[in-house]
């Protein structure tokens, strides 16, 4: 009995010694050893900015939809809530904020920016005064399919989609990818060392900012999802088909919170790029969904413009990330598919879109994004 209890804690030790040198144990959630928060509930946290705008696009977008019930869009007011002027919002804590959406829209040439969308809010108000009349190709109104309507321009396309979903790309993902992750916000120039009381340290409240901008709650997770909006929303796309998006991206965030807030910089730097790559994919595999929902309803027209408006501002907000993966040449390819060049800027044209230009942009996407085996499902 001796020598069996002698021999069994030897065993124990020799055991708790290989656990101990076992990375995986030691390191669950990243190759550095450092076992991460579960959720984004740090202290100090403040991006209220970004949860207003969130809400501005939301009062927007709910304007814009009036044309769908053949209401004309009051264009006036929707350029107002664009720039925060003259009290337009029924929440009058958004018209109090000082914050806006325009002057946080990408304002350079090559992508969408402030012009563009004054013009699509412009031109929706314009033609929404036929939202009375019934849509057909070449007229501009009302397609109806079961019980959804949409409003169309007389290209069949939804400028309620092109603005939403534009500028969820314009202002949301163009302030994560090139501005909040990147070295003027989170760089060794940026203070992170003083702490304000409920804003953390310069550093830390321009992460908190980038995270706002994605529409998660805090514990968002594969398995709560309640309350998510925007790009987190469309996350769920991915985490359908078992790629794990929604994981990905909040661990990526919590990463780099976690850096700033411990010193971390090698972690920080490392988040920072994730976010940027776990993102597009967001972007990619919900782009992909709806050009196959374009593809399946293709008889449908309603449904199909619809869709195709939708996948169209996706593919485009690709443009705003300087690190994205697929080549600036095959973006365009891919845009080049659902776009005419008539008229004072780039829209799409749905009226002489075929199965097989969907299929090529969704096989270039796929291909570029090793989706491939997934593409059919998303």
């Amino acid at each position: 009995m001796k020598h069996i209890l002698i021999a069994l804690t030897a065993t124990s030790i020799m055991v708790a010694s290989c656990k101990k040198e076992d990375p995986e144990e030691k390191t669950p959630t990243t190759k550095s050893g450092v076992t991460l928060p579960s959720t984004y509930n740090f202290i100090n946290v403040d991006y209220s900015g970004q949860t207003a705008r969130l809400d501005m696009l939301a009062e927007m977008t709910a304007e814009l939809k009036k044309a769908n019930s053949g209401l004309q869009v009051d264009s006036a007011l929707l350029r107002k809530m664009y720039s925060n002027t003259g009290n337009p919002f029924s929440d009058a804590s958004l018209n109090s904020s000082g914050e806006q959406l325009k002057n946080k829209t990408y304002s350079n040439s090559g992508a969408f920016n402030a012009t563009y969308f004054d013009y699509l809010i412009k031109r929706q108000g314009d033609i929404s005064q036929y939202a009375g009349n019934t849509w057909s190709p070449g007229n501009a109104g009302v397609a109806t399919s079961g019980t959804k309507k949409y409003f169309f321009d007389e290209n069949g396309v939804e400028y309620t989609q092109l603005i939403e979903k534009g500028l969820m790309g314009a202002i949301f993902y163009y302030n994560i990818a090139e501005v909040y992750t990147r070295p003027g916000k989170i760089g060794p120039t940026v203070d992170n060392s003083t702490v304000t009381p409920g804003k953390g340290t310069d550093m830390e409240h321009h992460w908190d900012e980038a995270f706002g901008y994605f529409g998660a709650p805090t514990d968002f997770s594969a398995t709560q999802t309640a309350n998510s909006r925007y790009h987190a929303k469309y996350a769920l796309k991915g985490e359908a088909e078992g790629l794990g998006t929604i994981g990905k991206v909040m661990n990526q965030y919590i990463k780099g919170r976690y850096g700033i807030s411990n010193k971390n910089y090698d972690l920080r730097d490392e988040a920072a790029i994730g976010v940027r790559k776990e993102y597009e994919l967001v972007l990619v595999t919900t782009a992909i969904h709806y050009l196959n929902s374009g593809k399946s309803n293709f008889s449908d027209d309603p449904l199909r413009n619809h869709a195709l408006s939708e996948a169209y501002a996706f593919i485009f907000s690709l443009k705003y990330n300087s690190d994205k993966l697929i080549s600036t040449v095959d973006l365009n390819t891919v845009l080049g598919y659902f776009e005419t060049t008539s008229g004072p800027v780039i829209i799409p044209s749905l009226l002489n879109v075929t199965i097989a230009d969907i299929n090529a942009a969704i096989d270039l996407l796929s291909s570029t994004y090793n989706l491939d085996s997934v593409k059919a499902t998303l």
